[in-house]
């Protein structure tokens, strides 16, 4: 459509055309929003490569990009945020355990272990590193799909 709206040029007519066929794109590019945040999020190949060939066919292919660089960074940020959680958690304790302590004149520790960030760091990588591995083979599993499709779609044309 898009392609046949650039041959006819700047003709007047088909201005108001140019502006509905963007509103539907961006309806369309709302709709497959949801389906994709589930099909990336569940590791549905097929789905995702469709949703996937419905955005680049209309031309939203930095939303594709986007909506999975949004997707892919959640798990990445939750466990960014756990070293804070943690800490805040601790931190939290160990003043409910002081408050206790004056009150009632006993002095016993924390039992809460505190991390430092440098101690932490190195198991934020592990867990990074398995997550960007899982996530490599999901999308080596989708090239293989992807190649093994345009196989079969060669094989129908030569029969």
């Amino acid at each position: 459509m898009r392609q046949c709206l650039s041959a006819v040029g700047e003709v007047a007519e088909f201005a108001n055309i140019r502006k509905q066929l963007e509103v539907l794109e961006d309806r369309l590019d709302s709709m497959v929003q949801p389906r994709l945040t589930d099909a990336l999020s569940n590791r549905k190949v097929e789905v995702a490569q469709d949703l996937r060939g419905i955005l680049t066919r209309i031309g939203r292919f930095k939303s594709l990009e986007a909506h999975y660089t949004k997707v892919l960074l959640k798990p990445i940020r939750l466990l960014w945020e756990d070293f804070d959680l943690k800490q805040r958690t601790n931190k939290l304790a160990s003043e409910k355990n002081e408050v206790e302590r004056l009150s009632s004149s006993n002095d016993f520790q924390s039992s809460l272990p505190t991390i430092s960030f440098s101690s932490w760091l190195p198991s934020f990588y592990d867990e990074l590193l398995l997550y960007l591995e899982q996530e490599w083979k999901w999308l080596n599993r989708k090239q293989v799909c992807r190649l093994r499709d345009r196989k079969q779609e060669s094989e129908q044309v030569i029969i």
